[in-house]
């Protein structure tokens, strides 16, 4: 969803990706801040400082969009940084699931009985949720199919329901409801390449 308004944000994405580009920093170096902080979001996460872990998850997104941003304007958008910062990704994805599933186990976040008794498996559906909505984007444009950005619940969307979650205190509702999109967003990606690929 968010996908369809990038060309809005870019007025001021663009300046600051300048100054990045200006810095000398390079959009592989980027992409490894985007995941030094979403680590250290995870580790937050794991200790129960939601507020915290929302900010610097922020701040990893930031990079997240920074790195793209950079590589375009350097012209330096390469085949092997677009794999890094999408293995990159999956790799945030699932640490900051780990650091929620152990907050949830130790009890370092409070919420409904119901969600923190499963909150282990409520963590995984979010995490296998998050995966698949990446796995069938992956598949489907390797058969063929082309840009696949249908659904409701791409990575952005995500991070921000997260974050916007853990800085009201809020992130156990946060990850039920990421669970219910992703694959929510799985179906609708089904649904899509099943007629593109016809």
């Amino acid at each position: 969803m968010l996908s369809r308004i990038r060309d809005k944000v870019k007025g001021w994405v663009m300046p600051l990706a300048e100054l990045f580009a200006r810095s000398g920093a390079s959009p592989n170096a980027l992409t490894m801040l985007g995941l030094f902080f979403g680590a250290l979001a995870a580790f937050l996460f794991a200790e129960g400082e939601q507020l915290l872990a929302g900010v610097v998850l922020l701040v990893s997104g930031f990079f997240d969009v920074m790195d793209g941003a950079v590589a375009r304007l350097l012209h330096k958008e390469t085949a092997f940084g677009g794999v890094l910062d999408s293995v990159i990704d999956r790799y945030v994805d699932f640490l900051l699931y780990a650091g929620i599933i152990h907050a949830f186990i130790y009890h370092r976040m409070a919420g409904s009985s119901f969600i923190l008794d499963w909150g282990w498996l409520w963590g995984l559906l979010a995490i296998a949720g998050s995966f698949m909505v990446s796995y069938t984007r992956a598949r489907a444009e390797a058969a063929g199919s082309s840009r696949l950005d249908v659904g409701i619940a791409e990575r952005a969307e995500r991070l921000i329901i997260l974050a916007i979650g853990a800085l009201l205190g809020y992130t156990p509702y946060a990850v039920v409801v990421i669970v219910i999109i992703t694959h929510i967003t799985v179906i609708q990606r089904m649904v899509a390449i099943r007629q593109r690929l016809r």
